[in-house]
């Protein structure tokens, strides 16, 4: 089934639109945001958060850079909606139809000229909108110093000390930060009725003008028109008047997130026609109430509330734009966040940077915004006071401009790619578009156009930033073209930096990945190659045991029986001694084949143990036994010191072979004649037997006494000598002692005759 164009009704779905499946692949960032972010706003929201993003550059900027133009200003505000608000909103409305997600100019131009130029684009729309946290903090600072004048007069000097300044603007950040973390429908419920107060605050500023001229006060600042300032393009005042109209399309950075696809409908009309009349409101309350010397003041409109109807309507508009400012923080704070969270999702940023909390707020995105604006604000109004006594608070007033008008500079900047991207869509995608003109919102020669005028509109912005000096009594022109070009290019060389990232952090990980896998490979080809060069060694060794040490009882037993049978005479005593020396090569083939079986496994099985409580002495005793004729030709004395009394846990087979294999050492390793003695001794406290084997014979010596437990190690003395051996014996005998929960060890001075004591030890009763 054919998917429709998205109609955005059903929460955390991704639906393509019509351009979108044309593209092809979508973004990370596309697919995921509708799964972590919910769709909560709605049409209002969406316009209140435009009139915040946009109705928000101070006046005393746009009032000081009309003195002598007169009423052209009017005119002028009217050319800048025209040619930059309303074709930044008719292009901003067309991306966003194409792609309605978050980042806005972050996923268009990734769009449009590639992933490398979306995070540049991103960084530039996202640079400026940190740094207005700043600029909205610090207007509060300004209003509360209004605020001051209005009750106390021009003596005032609330916060005339820069480090107050910064309280103030640090508790603002630390607030808005938190409440930007907040569930976002909580956020814009306030968000809603302040920016309805803030409307008809300045509504009031602006009824000040009318009421101050009704009153008989004339005009403070002429309203006729002047003919020279008509003739004479004023450049400087229509970039300011572009200034003041930038952040037409933040609103778009969460998009994905409202509830109506048709959102942009109503606050891009109504937006647009509120902001700017509201601009002109505002401008004509100031420029006919207060006096020239005072409108360039960030707190002016106060002053000309003051003036119209008295402190306390001043105070409380003061109380209002201060609200203001402070919820614009947060929607600042929230909506630069999300080019940060989709860079995130598309790895282009860490991807920690797009967690989000149980509130559904890319809280992390947030605290690293909050991070930067503090770390400027304490150079800004604490440490660079210190630092530079002299300067005083001109040091922070002249921070503050700068970086405000870096600002300024990256903004504008954003806005020429902005207007770039359409046109090379458009492009990219004609004949398509060509059989699918319902997915444009105006004719194709009208969206070129305003493409065209708006970034002509954002290099006027740049220009007039650069060229005229928001505080030329501190910093002339000259020198504020010099600074503020080189912060701005310093900052793009950083975005840049961010925009490789991703790939050199992919090159990067790809690199330690394809190392690290090579390392496992040759640590486990390494391995394996150890292994089987340990197999081979033991194959061989093996293979030179078993035919040496099966050869020589086989050779006995053959001989013996040879003799039986030619010797047809011998007396009955020879044929017993015959049967009785074969029974005993017989005896030690079994016993060697029981340690090559051991042996062959890799590791014993404690499952085929059956244990029991077994009566030791009698153990020891039938295993001496066995070996009683060859004790007896050789004239050895046998003790066994082991108390009736005394009960091992064991399985009886294996403790019979263990005492076989040590007791088969004793005889194979000590000359005749020699005494052999099997010690027991009890150790109740913990609950074992000590059983020792202790010979005279050639000793082990020190540095021997570990590895003779490994299978297939013999000592050098003896790989030349006629003593036999396999190797195994005691590696089995070590095998089974710890299968049956137990130890083994030797102690040997490792001299002729003074001999070796073997012990191991059992349980006395059952081991969990």
């Amino acid at each position: 089934m054919e998917v429709r164009q998205n109609t955005n009704k059903l929460e955390g779905l991704y639906v393509p639109t019509v351009l979108q499946k044309a593209i092809g692949e979508p973004l990370r960032s596309e697919q995921r945001t509708g799964e972590l972010l919910p769709r909560v706003l709605s049409r209002v929201d969406m316009l209140a958060i435009f009139i915040a993003i946009v109705l928000f550059i101070p006046n005393a900027s746009i009032v000081q850079s009309s003195q002598g133009a007169g009423s052209v200003i009017y005119l002028y505000w009217v050319i800048g909606t025209i040619t930059f608000l309303i074709p930044g909103a008719i292009v901003a409305g067309q991306l966003n139809r194409f792609m309605p997600a978050d980042g806005a100019i972050y996923v268009w131009t990734h769009r449009a000229l590639g992933p490398l130029w979306g995070f540049f684009a991103g960084f530039c729309a996202w640079f400026p909108g940190v740094l207005v946290l700043l600029a909205a903090s610090d207007g509060i600072a300004s209003l509360i110093q209004g605020i001051g004048t209005q009750m106390a007069g021009s003596d005032a000097h609330w916060l005339a000390a820069p480090w107050q300044q910064g309280m103030v603007v640090l508790s603002v950040l630390l607030v808005a930060g938190w409440l930007a973390t907040q569930p976002l429908r909580l956020v814009m419920r306030i968000a809603k009725g302040v920016v309805a107060l803030y409307v008809l605050g300045i509504f009031v500023v602006g009824l000040a003008g009318i009421v101050w001229l009704l009153s008989g006060h004339a005009p403070q600042t002429s309203l006729s028109l002047n003919p020279v300032a008509l003739k004479t393009p004023q450049f400087a005042l229509y970039g300011v008047i572009v200034l003041a109209l930038l952040g037409v399309e933040v609103p778009f950075n969460m998009a994905a997130e409202t509830k109506q696809r048709n959102a942009s409908n109503l606050f891009l009309p109504w937006g647009t026609a509120i902001v700017m009349l509201a601009y002109i409101i505002g401008t004509f309350g100031v420029m006919a109430v207060v006096p020239q010397s005072d409108a360039s003041a960030t707190y002016s409109t106060l002053t000309a509330v003051g003036l119209a109807f008295g402190a306390p309507a001043a105070i409380a508009v003061g109380i209002v734009i201060i609200a203001f400012f402070a919820i614009v923080t947060v929607i600042y704070n929230v909506a630069f966040a999300r080019i940060l969270f989709v860079s995130a999702l598309d790895h282009r940023l860490p991807t920690s940077l797009a967690r989000v909390n149980r509130n559904k707020a890319p809280y992390l995105a947030i605290n690293v915004q909050l991070a930067i604006v503090i770390a400027i604000v304490i150079f800004t109004y604490f440490l660079g006071p210190l630092l530079y006594v002299e300067e005083g608070s001109f040091l922070s007033s002249n921070v503050y401009n700068i970086s405000q008008a870096t600002t300024t500079v990256i903004w504008c900047l954003s806005m020429v790619i902005l207007f770039l991207d359409l046109p090379i869509l458009l492009f990219r995608f004609r004949g398509f578009l060509t059989k699918r003109l319902e997915q444009l919102i105006a004719p194709p020669w009208l969206l070129y156009l305003c493409c065209g005028v708006g970034g002509i509109a954002s290099l006027f912005g740049i220009w007039t930033t650069l060229t005229s000096s928001w505080d030329p009594n501190h910093i002339p022109n000259s020198h504020w073209a010099i600074i503020v070009s080189l912060c701005a290019l310093f900052s793009l060389v950083i975005g840049l930096i961010g925009s490789a990232y991703p790939r050199l952090l992919s090159n990067l990980n790809e690199q330690t990945a394809a190392a690290r896998e090579n390392a496992r490979l040759y640590s486990e080809l390494s391995a394996t190659y150890a292994r089987l060069s340990e197999l081979d060694r033991l194959k061989d060794a093996f293979l030179t045991t078993a035919s040496h040490e099966l050869r020589t009882p086989l050779t006995i037993v053959q001989g013996y029986l040879e003799l039986l049978g030619e010797m047809e005479n011998a007396s009955l005593e020879l044929r017993q001694s015959f049967l009785a020396k074969a029974r005993r090569a017989c005896d030690e083939l079994v016993l060697l084949q029981a340690n090559i079986m051991d042996a062959s496994r890799v590791e014993f099985d404690k499952a085929t143990l059956h244990c029991t409580c077994i009566l030791l002495k009698e153990v020891c005793t039938s295993v001496v036994d066995l070996f009683e004729p060859l004790i007896l030709q050789e004239e050895r004395q046998v003790e066994i010191d082991v108390a009736t009394s005394i009960q091992v846990w064991a399985d009886e087979i294996r403790l019979k072979q263990i005492l076989r294999n040590l007791f088969a050492n004793a005889l194979r390793y000590s000359s005749p004649q020699t005494p052999i003695s099997i010690i027991a001794l009890e150790e109740p406290e913990q609950g074992i037997v000590r059983i020792k084997v202790i010979d005279r014979g050639l000793g082990v010596p020190p540095d021997k006494q570990e590895v003779i437990f490994e299978r297939f190690v013999r000592l050098e003395r003896d790989m030349h000598g006629t003593v036999r051996g396999s190797g195994l014996g005691l590696a089995i005998t070590r095998q089974l002692v710890e299968a049956m929960h137990g130890t083994i060890t030797v102690e040997s001075s490792g001299v002729k005759g003074e001999g070796s004591t073997f012990w191991f030890t059992l349980p006395t009763s059952e081991t969990l």
